[in-house]
């Protein structure tokens, strides 16, 4: 949108405002400014250039806050929650009528004609990959995190949460890859992530009972966190205090697939035939490099409204997405509808509604599952194929599901390459 703001001698040394409205959803606000910076006139021939103009730049949000301030020099500044130009913040951008603050620094005689273009983007549903579970030198990982955050972007991540062992750290924002805060709450009875927590533990992390623990992890829960149960079955670490806890997800992929793995999928699988609704989570657990200790193996995939660390967070707590080997490994949407619209990955629609998945990245071989509590469906992939279309009515199951297993290598079993979050049936 162009925008013209008429400012006048008058109101030389004030802060005229331009308003204008942004809408829900909104990603990034670009506004470019321009203005004659000088009054020019015709002398014996010579274009003369007398009187500067001056006009600084600010945005003011909704709510009155300052969002950040240039100087005159520049003509063109962004604010977006994955970074802004210098100066201004990177944040959350709310709906509503926000300002142009025009710092009426120099006016000519005559006033200006001070000309804005503000561009609005809004976020849409993508999908986003990265890993919920990593460590750094704050706790016993082997790197910083600056290192890990351009590891990650190296990798293809979109996001990465930090979660050392007792420990909160505030991440910078950086370019090209959302870092998010978090915790791993380690306790000789078990690990728990709470991912978004961005405030240390309330009190001491050595809770000495079921009481004390279960108040810590409803205080993470009320403070915005997602808290997940981490490798619940690892003959280790297993997960101690029970599961009549207050939690959000189950992290029941957690590095390489394994045995332990695979009984945190039964157990989640159990949990959904009781008509309880979980969301599933994969998080490599990195620690350093290694054969069985890559990042993003597994990797976490959402969809989300934009890569921002609240829409990130969000998708991951509604369940809106899957796990995958690898960053590149398969990957799965649903298409289903309700009275409200589309209903994604955690969503849920009346009994008898048609469901259809899309798989990609597929191979020869492949073996999908379509599951519910009441039955499991198994597709073969032919050879060559690349992706798959599927489409189901399930009158009388709690919920459907999705898994896909492949043979890596001649000789070897199947594994698991693929598990995705539930459609809902009510």
């Amino acid at each position: 949108m162009k925008y013209t703001l008429q400012i006048e001698k008058s109101e030389e040394r004030a802060y005229p405002r331009l308003e204008f409205v942004v809408p829900k959803n909104a990603e990034r606000i670009d506004v470019t400014v321009s203005y004659p910076r000088y009054a020019e006139s015709a002398e014996n021939g010579f274009a003369v250039r007398r009187d500067p103009c001056v006009i600084d730049l600010a945005l003011e949000s909704p709510d009155g806050r300052l969002f950040g301030a240039a100087g005159s020099d520049r003509n063109h500044v962004f604010v977006s929650p994955l970074g802004s130009s210098a100066g201004f913040a990177a944040d959350e951008l709310p709906a509503g009528t926000w300002r142009v603050i025009a710092g009426a620094y120099h006016v000519p005689e005559g006033g200006v004609a001070v000309s804005y273009e503000i561009e609005v983007t809004t976020k849409a549903r993508r999908l986003f990959c990265g890993d919920t579970h990593t460590h750094t030198l704050a706790s016993d990982g082997a790197f910083s995190m600056d290192t890990l955050a351009e590891l990650a972007k190296n990798e293809g991540l979109d996001f990465l949460f930090i979660t050392d062992h007792n420990n909160v750290s505030a991440p910078p924002v950086y370019e090209g890859v959302t870092v998010l805060s978090g915790v791993e709450w380690t306790h000789y009875q078990g690990h728990a992530g709470f991912l978004g927590c961005s405030a240390p533990l309330p009190g001491h992390y050595d809770k000495r009972n079921i009481s004390e623990a279960r108040a810590l992890m409803q205080s993470a829960h009320d403070s915005g966190a997602m808290v997940v149960l981490n490798h619940p079955f690892c003959p280790l670490v297993p997960w101690l205090w029970g599961f009549e806890v207050p939690f959000d997800g189950l992290e029941v992929w957690n590095g390489v697939m394994s045995e332990r793995n695979e009984r945190a999928i039964a157990y989640w699988h159990g949990e959904l035939c009781a008509g309880k609704r979980i969301s599933a989570v994969g998080g490599s657990d990195y620690h350093r490099p290694g054969l069985l200790g890559s990042l993003a193996t597994p990797c976490m995939f959402v969809y989300a409204l934009s890569r921002s660390r609240a829409d990130i967070l969000n998708a991951l707590k509604k369940g809106d997405g899957f796990i995958s080997y690898l960053p590149d490994g398969p990957t799965a949407d649903v298409l289903c509808q309700n009275a409200d619209g589309a209903v994604s990955f955690g969503g849920s629609a009346p009994k008898g509604t048609e469901v259809t998945f899309v798989f990609d990245r597929l191979a020869g071989g492949d073996e999908i599952r379509l599951i519910t509590d009441a039955e499991t469906e198994r597709i073969s992939c032919p050879a060559g194929a690349a992706s798959y279309r599927v489409t189901r009515v399930y009158p009388n199951a709690r919920f459907v599901r999705a898994e896909l297993s492949r043979v890596y290598a001649p000789g070897l079993p199947p594994m698991k390459t693929l598990l995705t979050n539930s459609i809902y049936f009510d």
